[in-house]
């Protein structure tokens, strides 16, 4: 039997960025800050420092690093492992996607440089 039939439809995402290139974060957390670094689609990276100034109060700290890393496509989170895990939390409240968290081994510090080089091979 012949006929025409109608080639499938494709979809592109709305946004302007390169859907193949990904956005990534990398954050080292401790009790008194967090270094967040991040890579726009672009290329672009950034370093951004988070300051805890109520150590009473550390759900307000997390929500603050958490929205400071933003909803970004891969999401690494290093530190202490209690802090890291509620910040992982955290996270996952606010943006409801776990499945962007990487697991990494425990490291108990990390320069600004290092975070850069990790923010880098995330891709």
């Amino acid at each position: 039997m012949q006929g025409r039939h109608q080639p499938p439809t494709i979809t592109l995402p709305t946004t302007t960025a390169d859907p193949l290139r990904r956005t990534g974060a990398v954050t080292w957390i401790d009790g008194g800050q967090a270094l967040v670094g991040r890579k726009t689609a672009g290329g672009w990276v950034d370093v951004a420092t988070v300051h805890a100034e109520a150590p009473d109060d550390p759900r307000t700290y997390l929500a603050r690093v958490a929205h400071e890393i933003g909803d970004a496509d891969r999401v690494m989170i290093i530190g202490p492992d209690a802090l890291r895990t509620e910040l992982e939390r955290e996270y996952v409240s606010i943006y409801r996607r776990p499945e962007r968290l990487l697991d990494v081994a425990h490291v108990k510090t990390l320069t600004e440089d290092e975070l850069i080089e990790r923010l880098r091979d995330l891709g």
